[in-house]
């Protein structure tokens, strides 16, 4: 007789909740380790009973608990029963995980069966507690970009019916999708869109990045048994090109902490949080999170909110003098939080704001991410909260020149593509190894 036994993961996410994770047993040669997709907090859990504490009182959470028990306790009857009817010499792990996804989905059951659109809605799902804030929002926008694909084509696309002509339809569509929403003939495709909702015209590095999410999505799908196929093994992907890395040096840095921007008392506490970010290279996203107790003994300590999910690494930067002046300088006015942060576009336009008052006007090459050519613009128009990142990884490395432990402050691992997009080899340095031949 088949048993299923229920426990509590121990990694929590952001919301404070844990995955309920089953031990499905249906024999000697069938012993799996399964994920839910029920989520619960470890307060409300009995781990001695392996089952879902509902209290007694009539307190706000007792009815979700209650339906969360009764999905436990049918999803628990559908896996034995699912296994009883099955030929045992086909179930495996993936098999027994497919039909779990099923129990949530039933219209995603059965290789061939499955809507592309409800499928991907099942990725996202099971994708929030593993990746970031800013993932997951990509995967909304990829998510919504599918779905007007299709109403778009006029027929329900089926996940293992994609091959590599509707890989090209697709990049053809989020290409050129900027076009159709101001074309009246397709006006009920973006009814229900509010003006700042309807699509612009995407940088050739965006359409490669909504590509990207689909692959990930499609070796998902494989891997949990909702699909057979893999249409990007026949589909290639362009690269995603980025101009020249560029940054402030350390001078440049120091002009903008001592600019007078005592008419402007806002605008200033923004500037200090962008030099405190250049002086330990984290991202916008991670430094909007950060609380007093991420800070211990001068160093910060944090686990990068971009790899939380999937590779998590504890992340050390020992705080210089200039960044504990300024955790000083706001420790009242923040607490509980490290900083007294705005939102991340309100943070953005500061910065423009802030160096040009700094005189921080000099010309910078980039790329233009529509024509994917390189033009000249102020460093002021330009500027934002990443270019702090680019600056720490930039002058470091400008020092020590050993990615790796540069790598370790910055979140990215040891011998990371991306690392290369925030260094760039100047003069200077090229000056220092040519002086080596003299």
């Amino acid at each position: 007789m088949a048993a299923v036994t229920a426990t509590l993961s121990s990694r929590v996410d952001a919301r404070g909740m844990s995955e309920i994770l089953l031990r499905f047993v249906g024999g000697r040669d069938h012993i799996y380790r399964l994920h839910s997709a029920l989520y619960i907090k470890p307060a409300f859990w009995n781990e001695k009973g392996h089952c879902v504490s509902v209290p007694r009182l009539e307190v706000p959470e007792r009815p979700g608990l209650l339906e969360l028990q009764a999905k436990l306790s049918n999803l628990s009857i559908h896996l034995i029963e699912r296994f009883a009817g099955a030929d045992k010499s086909i179930v495996d792990r993936r098999w027994m995980q497919k039909a779990v996804n099923g129990f949530h989905h039933p219209e995603t059951e059965g290789s061939g069966c499955a809507r592309l659109v409800d499928a991907f809605t099942l990725f996202r799902q099971h994708s929030e507690p593993k990746v970031s804030e800013d993932r997951m929002a990509r995967y909304k926008v990829v998510g919504l970009s599918l779905a007007r694909w299709e109403r778009y084509r006029g027929a329900t696309i089926l996940l293992d019916s994609v091959d590599k002509d509707d890989l090209r339809d697709f990049d053809n569509f989020i290409t050129n999708e900027y076009k159709l929403a101001k074309d009246r003939r397709w006006k009920q495709l973006y009814a229900d869109a509010k003006e700042a909702e309807l699509p612009r015209e995407r940088s050739r590095n965006t359409v490669v990045e909504y590509l990207c999410v689909l692959r990930t999505f499609y070796h998902w799908a494989k891997r949990e048994g909702l699909t057979t196929v893999a249409p990007f093994d026949t589909f290639q992907i362009d690269s995603a090109i980025y101009g020249t890395p560029y940054y402030i040096s350390v001078e440049e840095v120091d002009q903008l902490y001592k600019a007078d921007l005592s008419a402007r008392p806002q605008l200033a506490i923004q500037r200090d949080i962008f030099v405190f970010q250049c002086q330990v290279g984290c991202r916008v996203g991670d430094l909007l999170r950060f609380r007093q107790s991420d800070v211990s003994g001068g160093v910060l300590e944090y686990i990068p909110g971009k790899t939380r999910g999937e590779k998590p690494r504890t992340v050390r930067v020992p705080l210089n003098a200039r960044a504990r002046e300024i955790l000083e300088r706001y420790k009242a006015e923040a607490y509980p939080r490290l900083l007294p942060f705005i939102s991340s576009q309100n943070y953005n336009d500061a910065i423009k704001d802030a160096f040009r008052l700094a005189g921080l006007t000099r010309t910078v090459t980039v790329l233009d991410p529509l024509t994917r050519k390189e033009v000249k613009r102020p460093l002021n128009e330009v500027a934002s909260s990443h270019l702090a990142r680019r600056t720490f990884i930039g002058n470091l490395y400008k020092k020590v020149k050993d990615p790796n432990l540069i790598a370790s402050m910055s979140g990215h691992v040891e011998g990371s593509k991306a690392f290369a997009r925030y260094r760039t080899i100047d003069d200077d340095m090229k000056a220092e190894l040519v002086d080596l031949l003299g």
